[in-house]
Protein backbone atom coordinates (compact mmCIF):
# COMPACT_ATOMS: atom_id res chain seq x y z
CA UNK A 1 0.00 0.00 0.00
CA UNK A 2 1.31 3.43 -0.95
CA UNK A 3 1.93 5.99 1.74
CA UNK A 4 -1.17 8.13 1.18
CA UNK A 5 -1.60 11.42 3.01
CA UNK A 6 -5.28 12.27 2.42
CA UNK A 7 -8.00 9.71 3.23
CA UNK A 8 -11.44 10.56 1.84
CA UNK A 9 -14.29 8.55 3.35
CA UNK A 10 -17.75 7.82 2.09
CA UNK A 11 -20.38 7.95 4.85
CA UNK A 12 -23.32 5.52 4.52
CA UNK A 13 -22.17 1.92 4.22
CA UNK A 14 -18.55 2.85 4.99
CA UNK A 15 -18.68 4.50 8.41
CA UNK A 16 -22.37 4.08 9.22
CA UNK A 17 -24.32 0.81 8.91
CA UNK A 18 -27.40 2.40 7.39
CA UNK A 19 -28.52 -0.20 4.83
CA UNK A 20 -31.32 -1.86 6.79
CA UNK A 21 -32.72 1.45 7.98
CA UNK A 22 -32.62 2.92 4.45
CA UNK A 23 -34.53 -0.04 2.99
CA UNK A 24 -37.11 0.04 5.77
CA UNK A 25 -37.52 3.82 5.48
CA UNK A 26 -37.97 3.73 1.70
CA UNK A 27 -40.60 1.01 2.01
CA UNK A 28 -42.46 2.86 4.78
CA UNK A 29 -42.36 6.08 2.74
CA UNK A 30 -43.84 4.22 -0.24
CA UNK A 31 -46.62 2.87 1.95
CA UNK A 32 -47.37 6.31 3.42
CA UNK A 33 -47.46 7.92 -0.03
CA UNK A 34 -49.57 5.18 -1.62
CA UNK A 35 -46.94 3.77 -3.99
CA UNK A 36 -46.12 0.15 -4.66
CA UNK A 37 -43.62 -1.02 -2.05
CA UNK A 38 -40.32 -1.89 -3.78
CA UNK A 39 -38.44 -5.07 -2.94
CA UNK A 40 -35.29 -4.77 -0.84
CA UNK A 41 -33.09 -5.87 -3.77
CA UNK A 42 -34.54 -3.14 -5.99
CA UNK A 43 -33.77 -0.45 -3.40
CA UNK A 44 -30.24 -1.74 -2.81
CA UNK A 45 -29.45 -1.37 -6.53
CA UNK A 46 -29.33 2.39 -6.03
CA UNK A 47 -27.38 2.54 -2.76
CA UNK A 48 -24.60 5.12 -3.03
CA UNK A 49 -26.58 7.52 -5.21
CA UNK A 50 -28.27 10.68 -3.94
CA UNK A 51 -31.71 10.34 -2.35
CA UNK A 52 -33.20 12.38 -5.18
CA UNK A 53 -31.81 9.96 -7.75
CA UNK A 54 -33.13 7.00 -5.74
CA UNK A 55 -36.56 8.63 -5.63
CA UNK A 56 -36.48 9.24 -9.39
CA UNK A 57 -35.64 5.59 -10.03
CA UNK A 58 -38.09 4.03 -7.57
CA UNK A 59 -40.93 6.58 -7.48
CA UNK A 60 -40.62 8.79 -10.59
CA UNK A 61 -44.12 10.15 -10.10
CA UNK A 62 -43.38 11.40 -6.57
CA UNK A 63 -42.65 14.97 -5.56
CA UNK A 64 -39.10 14.89 -4.23
CA UNK A 65 -39.65 17.38 -1.41
CA UNK A 66 -42.60 15.38 -0.08
CA UNK A 67 -40.73 12.08 -0.46
CA UNK A 68 -37.70 13.58 1.29
CA UNK A 69 -39.77 14.64 4.30
CA UNK A 70 -41.59 11.32 4.62
CA UNK A 71 -38.42 9.25 4.14
CA UNK A 72 -36.61 11.18 6.86
CA UNK A 73 -39.38 10.62 9.35
CA UNK A 74 -38.03 7.08 9.46
CA UNK A 75 -34.39 7.54 8.45
CA UNK A 76 -32.90 10.32 10.54
CA UNK A 77 -29.64 11.14 12.27
CA UNK A 78 -31.01 10.43 15.73
CA UNK A 79 -31.52 6.81 14.70
CA UNK A 80 -28.35 6.60 12.62
CA UNK A 81 -26.17 7.88 15.47
CA UNK A 82 -26.38 4.39 16.95
CA UNK A 83 -25.54 2.69 13.66
CA UNK A 84 -21.80 3.36 13.30
CA UNK A 85 -19.92 0.21 12.36
CA UNK A 86 -18.18 -1.27 15.40
CA UNK A 87 -14.76 0.33 15.73
CA UNK A 88 -15.42 3.07 13.15
CA UNK A 89 -14.89 6.09 15.39
CA UNK A 90 -11.91 4.49 17.14
CA UNK A 91 -10.32 3.72 13.76
CA UNK A 92 -10.84 7.27 12.49
CA UNK A 93 -9.30 8.64 15.69
CA UNK A 94 -6.30 6.32 15.32
CA UNK A 95 -5.72 7.31 11.69
CA UNK A 96 -5.84 11.00 12.56
CA UNK A 97 -3.37 10.44 15.39
CA UNK A 98 -1.06 8.70 12.90
CA UNK A 99 -0.93 11.91 10.88
CA UNK A 100 -3.41 11.23 8.08
CA UNK A 101 -5.64 14.05 6.84
CA UNK A 102 -9.27 12.88 6.90
CA UNK A 103 -12.16 14.17 4.78
CA UNK A 104 -15.66 13.06 3.80
CA UNK A 105 -17.28 12.94 0.36
CA UNK A 106 -20.86 11.73 0.46
CA UNK A 107 -24.09 11.93 -1.52
CA UNK A 108 -25.85 12.61 1.80
CA UNK A 109 -27.42 16.10 2.11
CA UNK A 110 -25.13 18.51 3.95
CA UNK A 111 -27.58 19.38 6.73
CA UNK A 112 -28.00 15.72 7.63
CA UNK A 113 -24.28 15.02 7.42
CA UNK A 114 -23.50 17.91 9.75
CA UNK A 115 -26.24 16.82 12.13
CA UNK A 116 -24.78 13.30 12.22
CA UNK A 117 -21.25 14.61 12.80
CA UNK A 118 -22.48 16.82 15.63
CA UNK A 119 -24.44 14.02 17.28
CA UNK A 120 -21.45 11.66 17.09
CA UNK A 121 -19.11 14.48 18.20
CA UNK A 122 -16.54 13.67 15.52
CA UNK A 123 -16.44 16.94 13.53
CA UNK A 124 -12.88 17.52 14.72
CA UNK A 125 -11.63 14.41 12.94
CA UNK A 126 -12.30 15.81 9.45
CA UNK A 127 -10.65 18.84 7.87
CA UNK A 128 -13.26 19.12 5.11
CA UNK A 129 -16.51 17.58 3.89
CA UNK A 130 -18.32 17.45 0.58
CA UNK A 131 -21.99 16.84 -0.24
CA UNK A 132 -24.21 17.33 -3.32
CA UNK A 133 -25.65 20.56 -1.89
CA UNK A 134 -22.70 22.50 -3.29
CA UNK A 135 -21.10 20.10 -5.78
CA UNK A 136 -22.07 17.52 -8.40
CA UNK A 137 -22.94 14.17 -6.75
CA UNK A 138 -20.95 10.97 -7.19
CA UNK A 139 -19.79 9.51 -9.47
CA UNK A 140 -19.00 12.94 -10.95
CA UNK A 141 -15.47 13.78 -9.67
CA UNK A 142 -16.31 17.34 -8.59
CA UNK A 143 -16.41 16.68 -4.83
CA UNK A 144 -13.07 14.88 -4.90
CA UNK A 145 -11.22 17.26 -7.21
CA UNK A 146 -12.34 20.29 -5.19
CA UNK A 147 -11.15 18.59 -2.00
CA UNK A 148 -7.74 18.08 -3.59
CA UNK A 149 -7.62 21.72 -4.64
CA UNK A 150 -8.75 23.05 -1.24
CA UNK A 151 -6.37 20.87 0.75
CA UNK A 152 -3.52 21.20 -1.78
CA UNK A 153 -2.94 17.51 -2.45
CA UNK A 154 -2.09 15.76 -5.70
CA UNK A 155 -4.34 12.86 -6.82
CA UNK A 156 -1.49 10.42 -6.15
CA UNK A 157 -1.47 11.43 -2.47
CA UNK A 158 -5.17 10.70 -1.89
CA UNK A 159 -7.15 7.51 -1.26
CA UNK A 160 -10.93 7.23 -1.61
CA UNK A 161 -12.47 4.71 0.81
CA UNK A 162 -16.00 3.61 -0.07
CA UNK A 163 -18.40 0.71 -0.32
CA UNK A 164 -20.18 1.17 -3.66
CA UNK A 165 -19.35 1.02 -7.33
CA UNK A 166 -20.28 4.71 -7.45
CA UNK A 167 -17.43 5.41 -5.00
CA UNK A 168 -15.07 3.43 -7.22
CA UNK A 169 -16.20 5.33 -10.34
CA UNK A 170 -15.94 8.59 -8.40
CA UNK A 171 -12.30 7.88 -7.58
CA UNK A 172 -11.48 6.74 -11.11
CA UNK A 173 -13.03 9.88 -12.58
CA UNK A 174 -10.81 12.00 -10.31
CA UNK A 175 -7.72 9.84 -11.05
CA UNK A 176 -7.47 8.91 -7.38
CA UNK A 177 -6.83 5.41 -5.99
CA UNK A 178 -9.74 3.66 -4.27
CA UNK A 179 -9.92 1.20 -1.39
CA UNK A 180 -13.04 -0.97 -1.55
CA UNK A 181 -15.11 -1.59 1.58
CA UNK A 182 -16.67 -5.06 1.40
CA UNK A 183 -18.95 -4.89 4.47
CA UNK A 184 -21.21 -2.17 3.04
CA UNK A 185 -23.78 -1.87 0.28
CA UNK A 186 -22.10 -3.51 -2.74
CA UNK A 187 -20.48 -6.92 -3.04
CA UNK A 188 -16.76 -7.53 -3.39
CA UNK A 189 -17.09 -8.88 -6.93
CA UNK A 190 -18.91 -5.71 -8.02
CA UNK A 191 -16.20 -3.51 -6.51
CA UNK A 192 -13.37 -5.64 -7.92
CA UNK A 193 -14.39 -4.67 -11.45
CA UNK A 194 -12.96 -1.19 -10.77
CA UNK A 195 -9.51 -2.44 -9.74
CA UNK A 196 -9.26 -0.87 -6.29
CA UNK A 197 -5.85 -0.94 -4.62
CA UNK A 198 -7.23 -3.25 -1.92
CA UNK A 199 -10.27 -4.51 -0.03
CA UNK A 200 -11.43 -3.92 3.54
CA UNK A 201 -13.47 -6.64 5.28
CA UNK A 202 -13.71 -4.81 8.63
CA UNK A 203 -13.19 -1.10 9.23
CA UNK A 204 -10.66 -1.80 11.97
CA UNK A 205 -8.47 -3.48 9.31
CA UNK A 206 -7.57 0.04 8.14
CA UNK A 207 -5.20 0.29 11.11
CA UNK A 208 -3.08 -2.46 9.55
CA UNK A 209 -3.68 -1.71 5.87
CA UNK A 210 -2.64 1.94 6.35
CA UNK A 211 0.19 1.22 8.73
CA UNK A 212 2.59 3.90 7.53
CA UNK A 213 3.00 7.11 9.47
CA UNK A 214 2.62 10.14 7.24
Amino acid sequence: MKNYSLLVFDWDGTLVDSSGLVVESAQKAALDLGYAIPEEAEIRKYFGLSLETIQQQLFPEANYRIFYEVFHRYCNEEKLAAYFFTGAIETLTYLKEQGFTLAIATNKPRARLEMALNMAKINHLFVATRSPDDYFPKPHPDMLTTLLDELMYEPKDALMIGDTTFDMQFAQNAKVDALAVCYGHHKKEQLAAFNPVGFVEDIEDLKNILNCKV
